[in-house]
């Protein structure tokens, strides 16, 4: 439970740091501000996660710990130093992107720094380090927010605001650095062999990610370039706080239920795992649906109630059209990634993903997209979509990994009665009364229909629970 609950305390403070930084830096500086951190978190998919994934799937063997431990950090050390080179053979050419040399410089340094943090969090879930896990995230915010809005509401600059950023990234993953360390650990019992392995293992879903990203990325570029800065940042905002929000709850199931698959894999065999793998996905759609549906089906209200002024109206409506592509991402992520994870067959979703941003560029060359930013948003939703159909149909052709099929029916009928129900309370004057009667409410008529659907089975296993509670009272 505190491996949960610092994971969604993270995830929310990072939610509030980017609204409060638009607040302050303003559309045209936050737009800014924002391509950088999208870089950023570009590059860390593609230079770092592949050994954040191998992390998660292979140092939970307590028989080689110390080897993969080792391995792993003399691969980090290495792509670190890579990196830096890469940036330094960028500023000798004067190649800056548009960014200007000092956020070029920048930019790798926040890579390395916000890749340390999720690097040394997956070690400590792994190891089953709850402590440290939940103290590395609660330094990272308490660094953050005294930090970087400190820096951001006295110089209302992006290039010092990311300066901020990296260093309060890499001050909470210094401060944490002695829990890392694994006895035995040494680098020179690092081996090729392991980190090859880890490599042919992660880089497909790495490459995924680089790939979707490069989605986003192209069309935060094309904004700034032919559409401007201030568009840009309005933009910006409505992608970035939807996508922190959904980020939680794609991750929330990796760090927790799919370390419950690997453990059935070792001890139990695969076709535990599997059976495993499939309630997993029904219970993760049934925590990620009804958050992003209602997420978006309260749009204007969450937009009255948390969206600086400056970026209202066109929050909502930008945010709408993102939605059906960041839900199909959140399903990819959460009930098919895990599938070919457990099979160390991950191909498949790099093939999703490049299909993806084929649609996506062609939507820009040839379909307009790039005239507006509701055409880059429409675009992005597009593509993620064709990469979900994609990835169910590779996924679930097996029936062992499969959610009900009675599960997923109890799903789509709980979400739609939920957003139907709670769409009008839009119409409130009052945004908190709108909000607190819509998740009340929409939680409850939610909650109602799985039960009397049975989802999962949670009816009988609470009634049995319920039973054995009375029983043991009489």
């Amino acid at each position: 439970m505190l491996i949960a609950a610092a994971f969604l305390l993270n995830s929310a403070g990072n939610f509030v740091l980017g609204v409060a930084l638009s607040a302050i830096l303003g559309p045209a500086e936050f737009g800014r501000y924002a391509t950088v951190a999208l870089a950023a978190l570009t590059l860390a998919g593609s230079t770092f996660d592949w050994l954040r994934f191998s992390t998660i799937r292979f140092s939970g063997d307590p028989s080689r710990q110390a080897s993969f431990a080792a391995s792993l950090e003399a691969a980090y050390l290495a792509v670190a130093l890579g990196l830096y080179a890469c940036a330094g053979l960028l500023w000798a050419l004067g190649l800056n992107f548009g960014l200007g040399p000092t956020l070029i410089l920048l930019t790798p340094l926040l890579t390395v720094a916000i890749s340390r943090v999720d690097y040394s969090a997956a070690q400590f879930r792994a190891r089953d380090l709850s402590r440290p896990f939940a103290l590395i995230f609660a330094l990272r915010q308490v660094f953050c927010f005294a930090a970087v809005a400190g820096v951001a509401w006295f110089k209302r600059d992006a290039t010092a605001t990311v300066a901020a950023m990296a260093v309060a990234n890499l001050a909470a993953s210094i401060a944490l650095s002695p829990a890392m360390r694994v006895p035995g650990a040494r680098l020179s019992a690092a081996k090729l062999a392991d980190v090859w392995r880890f490599l042919v293992y992660a880089k497909p879903i790495v490459a995924s990610f680089v790939l979707f990203a490069l989605i986003s990325l192209i069309n935060r570029q094309v904004a700034l370039a032919k559409i401007g800065a201030a568009q840009t940042g309005e933009f910006s905002l409505a992608f970035d706080l939807s996508q922190r929000l959904f980020q939680s709850l794609y991750a929330l199931p990796e760090i927790l239920l799919f370390q419950i698959a690997l453990r059935r894999d070792r001890e139990q065999g695969r076709a535990a795992a599997e059976a495993q793998l499939a309630l997993n996905a029904a219970l993760s759609l049934a925590v990620f649906l009804p958050i992003a549906v209602g997420y978006f089906a309260l749009g204007p209200t969450f937009e009255r109630l948390i969206v600086p002024s400056a970026y209202r109206g066109d929050f909502s409506r930008l945010s709408l059209a993102l939605a059906p592509g960041l839900i199909c991402y959140g399903g990819l992520i959460i009930a098919v990634n895990p599938v070919f994870q457990l099979a160390q067959r991950t191909w498949p979703v790099t093939a999703g993903a490049a299909v993806a941003l084929l649609t996506d560029i062609g939507l820009l060359a040839f379909g307009g997209a790039s005239r507006s930013v509701d055409g880059l948003a429409h675009a992005y939703s597009i593509s993620l979509m064709v990469a979900g159909v994609i990835g169910v149909a590779a996924a679930f052709r097996r029936k062992a990994v499969r959610p009900s099929s009675r599960d997923l029916a109890a799903l789509v009928v709980a979400v739609a009665s939920m957003a139907a129900a709670v769409r009008p309370f839009n119409g409130l004057a009052s945004p908190l009364a709108a909000a607190a009667a819509g998740v009340s409410l929409g939680g409850s008529l939610y909650l109602a229909i799985l039960f009397a659907f049975d989802f999962a089975g949670g009816r009988g296993f609470l009634i049995g629970k319920l039973r054995a509670w009375r029983g043991a009272v009489a």
